[in-house]
């Protein structure tokens, strides 16, 4: 098998790649244009490498690589001029491990691989190049990446809701009682506001990527920690899902204000629920539209005949009571002299 280490910044959408990615059920995440859109103005860059058998694609593996001195928002990392890390995960994903194989590449194929990503990267980024960390890796996927040399620790797992019902109602007529009757009250409270003008669909056009970009800021910079770095979303990222027709964006306003927004990223079995930024109350946002957005991604998930919702890391012991399912995730990470 052939290999190639893109960027997507820099270098054509390699042949073949969006069949690949809608015949392997990859969301607008992984669109070459997306993955290029989500580095504007920031201090990583996305790598996108690519595994052919003759001309047709097998495998590829998302990443974005750091410099790790003092990351600076207003200019890139600079390969072979400052130590590098290459961190496996996309923008604006918190699902699963963002390398994906057909199912016709066996484990043992997929681990091989893996290490020739790995030594592909060494050679792209150079020798200042300080190691690879493997992000939201499942148990099934652990031995695929783990090995002597390597350091493996618990990290923020993510969260699923299987979808067994035909209605909302019967989701909601799930839940333990408390959480039945407060997530009606909340929903029945937004729905009656009459200030509160709340929106939903694709090829939202009537959206600011800049104000989104604003809002998405303010929530990550929350969030961001010493060890899970967050680098918040630019408006080119947002303008490039706003003209796509299999995303959604669910929006709260007050007098035209922007207080919330939700996002989607449409799959027919498994759609995956992206970003989620809003302001606090006390900065003028409203009580409780969190819990409303995730009813309504239920809702048409289950409109649309999905399966399952992903709904990604964080306040995993609400989205508990409301029914989703943890999965544990490690973070392993690979030194540079036991890489390959």
């Amino acid at each position: 098998m052939e290999l190639s280490v893109l960027d997507p910044c820099r270098d054509p959408e390699p042949p073949g790649w969006e069949d690949f990615r809608e015949t392997e059920g990859l969301t607008a995440i992984w669109s070459y244009d997306v993955l290029a859109a989500s580095s504007e103005g920031s201090w990583e860059r996305p790598l996108l490498t690519v595994f052919r058998d003759d001309e047709r694609i097998v495998g590829a593996v998302g990443a974005v690589y750091v410099g790790l001195r003092r990351p600076r928002a207003d200019r890139p990392p600079r390969p072979r001029r400052e130590p590098i890390l290459l961190d496996v995960r996309l923008p604006g994903h918190s699902n699963r491990p963002t390398w994906h194989f057909g199912a016709d590449v066996p484990d043992g194929t997929r681990r091989d691989l893996l290490r020739r990503f790995e030594r592909a990267a060494r050679r792209h980024l150079g020798l200042g190049l300080a190691g690879v960390l493997y992000r939201m890796v499942d148990e099934p996927r652990l031995s695929l990446v783990a090995r002597r040399g390597s350091i493996t620790r618990d990290s923020p797992g993510t969260t699923f809701l299987r979808l067994n019902w035909s209605t909302t109602e019967g989701w909601i007529s799930s839940l333990r009682k408390k959480r039945r009757a407060s997530l009606r009250q909340q929903i029945a409270a937004i729905a009656q506001a009459d200030d509160l003008d709340v929106r939903e669909g694709r090829q939202r056009r009537d959206l600011d990527p800049v104000e989104l970009a604003e809002l998405n800021r303010l929530h990550t910079d929350r969030l961001a920690t010493r060890f899970d770095p967050r680098h918040p979303l630019p408006p080119a990222y947002f303008d490039s899902l706003l003209r796509r027709d299999d995303v959604t964006f669910i929006s709260y306003h007050s007098e035209e204000r922007l207080l919330a927004f939700g996002i989607v990223y449409e799959h027919p079995s498994s759609p995956v629920s992206g970003p989620w930024a809003a302001l606090r109350p006390e900065e003028g946002g409203r009580r409780d539209l969190y819990f409303d957005v995730q009813a309504r991604i239920v809702r048409r998930a289950i409109a649309a005949g999905a399966k399952q919702v992903y709904f990604g890391r964080g306040r995993v012991e609400i989205k508990k009571t409301l029914g989703f399912e943890y999965v544990p995730m490690k973070l392993v990470a690979v030194p540079r002299w036991v890489m390959g």
